[in-house]
């Protein structure tokens, strides 16, 4: 039998031991794909070469082509496998964030029971006397329940308190009102404004 010709068998051995190297790392892997598929033609090729001669370089180089190959796709759905379990973890996440803030919002929108009979119902007081003859804080407080926010700010020793009932339902929906601290300690409405109210 004729001796081999190696060049083929060779650059197909090089070539399938860089790709079974690579065929491991992600991202390098798609790199290692290329270089095992060189590594198979030259390997094939150099099986038709050495048709009447002896082919053991030819078939090594096929071989590790092939098995690196085979690793490239084992991993590649490996990886993809994984990637689909993190991303369906990561949507169960933001699902469940998003449930527990839109029913937190519809927490607040049902705790919103303000009516314009009853915005119009309130006092504001005389702003140059700190709100005397407004509706007192307390009493708000007792009928429509805490505030979505409350802001305390101090003026020339005066402390002012700003409330605001606020709903993101169907419609927009907001009281705003504003207090003046007294003598006693109470607060009573300097002024008010409202929005969307039926």
């Amino acid at each position: 039998m004729k001796q081999e010709s190696k060049v083929l068998g060779i650059l197909a051995i090089i070539f399938g031991a860089i790709a079974l190297l690579g065929s491991w790392v992600p991202i390098i892997n798609n790199i290692s794909f290329l270089f095992a598929i060189v590594a198979l033609i030259f390997g094939i090729i150099g099986l038709f070469v050495n048709r009447k001669r002896t082919k053991t370089l030819a078939i090594i180089g096929t071989v590790i082509s092939v098995v690196s190959i085979i690793i490239v796709l084992a991993t590649q759905a490996m990886y993809a496998k994984s990637l689909d379990e993190v991303s369906k973890s990561v949507e169960q996440s933001v699902s469940s964030a998003t449930s527990s803030i839109e029913s937190s919002q519809k927490e607040k929108d049902a705790n919103f029971n303000w009516t314009k009979e009853q915005f119009d119902a309130l006092v504001t007081g005389d702003v140059t006397n700190r709100g005397a003859g407004g509706s007192k804080y307390d009493d708000i407080i007792k009928e429509h329940g805490e505030p979505s926010d409350i802001t305390t700010t101090t003026v020339n020793d005066q402390e002012n308190k700003t409330i605001s009932y606020i709903s993101f339902g169907t419609k927009y929906k907001a009281v705003i009102l504003s207090f003046a601290k007294q003598d006693d300690g109470t607060f009573l409405l300097v002024t008010k404004v409202g929005n969307g109210l039926e």
